[in-house]
């Protein structure tokens, strides 16, 4: 390594201590939240160590159930929104993307887990990233969007806002073969420096196939993003400005690859170029009909066209003699359009509740802790005064045979001796414990904000179908912080989803979407279409849209929601009368689009009986006018 790379990663080294020396806290809490939440037997003392009678024997896990019950499994849909008035349908094309690319991703599985982590230890980090080593038919390169747990995400100290950072670091265990596979480096001597950072505390495990993979991303000096990787003292990667366009180019034919094959050659032999501009080799017509040639005229720094003088042949009146004469012309050259380059962090954060100067939100379980641990303790005196408790018989002196069996038989010498045959019941009361009890745990939803409607319960206070919805509003009011704050996390990743597809989706791609009459239309996202040319003649890129989370979204997925407020629009006569046929197709045609099963039949049969009835009704009207044609011919006849 040389001297330069090793002062380098010696520095970053230094930052990482110190960045993990200021978050020690907060990771020690994250390591005692999860053994809560998963029902750790651990008593602890008012001063937060460990208590000395430091197990429970028995644990009623509420901060299991107080979590549970506010997963929500609905993912928020995008909706874009338009700066400009000419920018509607690349907003409507954008954002058919993105719901498209959240189609493809794992977002159900992504989303079940961040529930459960949002609210145990305050939030959690989406990651974006782009692989180039993954094709498929006429396209190369996909998205990755993978989850990242707090404790792998060391911030740079006091600053709260990713976008505000200089720099923050990750932390993510690789195998071994996976370093080697993608990095080129050897790290078969290396052990894992961190093993928390996959497991949080659990048992320790034998494996010596992974190590502890560390990853920084700055800002450099120019504005863009950097990337560092190292395992221990080993540097795997070191890039400049990661988010500048490299491409895989065969050093055999030189056309651009997934790096594994050639699809022209067959070479297997890759190196990786930079490229900032792009070359063009013939017109390319962008969708509002706009022309970008592929020969364009040289200009200089002030954006004037470039001349040239160029002698060029002439003829002498009466073509007697020729001179050669100067004529100004203009530079030409193949037109370059430059890469987008989204120089963003890579990195979208959600928080459950949040915190002022706070990098995480704050956690459920540190806001029930006390009620657990007591719980804890509760529940183990309880249990030890249950059993404990038994009960015992007395029996008098010389009686033969007394045991615990049914039907036994006692002798006893005098029959005043059955007075002193009695059991004696050692039960204690534990009434007020499990008072305590329900009290602690019911200090521990109010704390929260779960009532009984959301957990399924019967709710004694709510004795209507109003007072019933009205206590779900109040619920869903406490918890709409939350809300708010993931659908935030998300118009944060169908932003960045946009600015990463901008930057490397090269070639058109399909995409699937449904117009405002309910009918499928396919179009075409190409990065080509956002481009435009500034006061100075560059070509720029159009990234001008807003991102949000369309609220509308959870109805339109469900679809017996949108099949009971379909049919209570056809009982209340909203879609004409209820006894003519051409409101039953009505009717039928919209539950066909929201694909209610046989709807389809109803449909064509319907459309049968109509035509059916449309015949009927014309063919009376034939006969008369043919019968009355008839008639006149006839007296025509009978008048001549």
């Amino acid at each position: 390594m040389k001297r330069a790379d090793r002062e380098k990663l010696q520095l970053w080294q230094e930052r990482l201590a110190l960045a993990e020396t200021a978050i020690a806290g907060e990771r020690a809490r994250m390591l005692r939240r999860e053994k809560q939440y998963e029902g750790d037997h651990t008593i602890y003392a008012p001063d937060g160590s460990v208590a000395a009678d430091s197990l429970a024997s028995h644990v009623r896990n509420v901060s299991f159930e107080v979590i549970e019950t506010q997963v929500d499994s609905t993912i928020p849909a995008p909706k874009v929104t338009a700066v400009r008035q000419e920018d509607e349908e690349l907003a409507s094309i954008i954002e058919s993307m993105l719901r498209d690319v959240m189609d493809r991703l794992p977002s159900e599985r992504l989303n079940d887990e961040g529930e459960r982590l949002s609210p145990v230890q305050g939030g959690y980090g989406l990651l974006v990233d782009w692989l180039d080593s993954v094709s498929g038919k006429d396209w190369l390169g996909d998205l990755k969007v993978s989850l990242v747990h707090p404790y792998s995400i060391v911030p740079q100290a006091g600053v709260t806002q990713v976008s505000d950072m200089d720099f923050f670091f990750l932390k993510t265990p690789q195998t071994k073969r996976q370093i080697r596979k993608f990095y080129g480096v050897s790290v078969a001597d290396e052990d894992e420096s961190d093993p928390d950072a996959r497991r949080l505390g659990a048992s320790a495990d034998t494996t010596d196939e992974l190590v502890t993979m560390v990853t920084v991303y700055y800002r450099n000096a120019k504005g863009g993003i950097g990337r560092l990787r190292w395992v221990n003292d080993t540097v795997l990667e070191d890039l400049e400005d990661y988010q500048l366009r490299r491409v895989h180019r065969c050093t055999v034919c030189g056309a651009v690859g997934d790096g594994k094959k050639c699809a022209y050659c067959g070479s297997r032999r890759f190196e990786d170029e930079v490229m900032e501009d792009e070359e063009l080799t013939e017109d390319i017509t962008l969708r509002d009909g706009t022309v970008i040639p592929s020969v364009s005229e040289v200009r200089d720094e002030l954006g004037q066209p470039v001349a040239t003088d160029a002698l060029l042949p002439q003829m002498q009146p009466g073509g007697t003699a020729a001179v050669i004469a100067p004529q100004a012309a203009f530079r030409q050259e193949p037109t370059r359009i430059p890469y987008y380059k989204p120089d963003v962090f890579p990195l979208v954060i959600r928080k459950n509740v949040s915190m002022p100067g706070r990098f995480w939100g704050s956690s459920d379980l540190d806001a029930i802790f006390d009620q657990q641990n007591s719980l804890n303790k509760i529940c183990t005196k309880l249990n030890t005064k249950v059993l404990s408790g038994g009960s015992f018989t007395t029996v008098p002196t010389g009686a033969r045979f007394i045991n615990d069996r049914d039907g036994v038989r006692v002798e006893v010498d005098n029959p005043a001796d059955l007075e002193k045959i009695r059991t004696f019941n050692t039960q204690v009361d534990i009434s007020t414990d499990l008072t305590m009890m329900a009290q602690l745990y019911e200090q521990a939803r109010q704390t929260i904000g779960i009532t009984d409607s959301m957990q399924g319960r019967k709710d004694p206070t709510a004795t209507s179908a109003v007072a019933k919805e009205f206590s779900a509003q109040q619920a869903a009011g406490r918890l709409e912080s939350k809300r708010v704050m993931k659908r935030a996390m998300y118009q944060d990743l169908f932003e960045a989803i946009f600015k990463w597809m901008l930057a490397y989706c090269d070639e058109p791609r399909a995409i699937r979407r449904t117009d405002e009459h309910g009918d499928v239309q396919y179009v075409t996202f190409d990065r080509h279409d956002f481009l435009y040319r500034d006061e100075a003649g560059d070509w720029q890129y159009n990234t001008d849209f807003l991102f949000s989370c369309d609220g509308s979204a959870p109805l339109a997925a469900d679809r017996q929601a949108l099949w009971k407020e379909t049919r209570m629009n056809f009982q209340e006569g909203a879609l004409g009368s209820t006894q003519e046929v051409a409101t039953l197709l009505r009717f039928w045609e919209q539950m066909e689009k929201l694909h209610y099963p046989m709807a389809g039949d109803m449909v064509k049969s319907l459309k049968s009986q109509m035509e059916s009835q449309q015949a009927a009704q014309t063919m009376p009207q034939t006969v008369q006018a043919g019968a009355d044609a008839l008639a006149g011919l006839t007296g025509g006849g009978e008048g001549v």
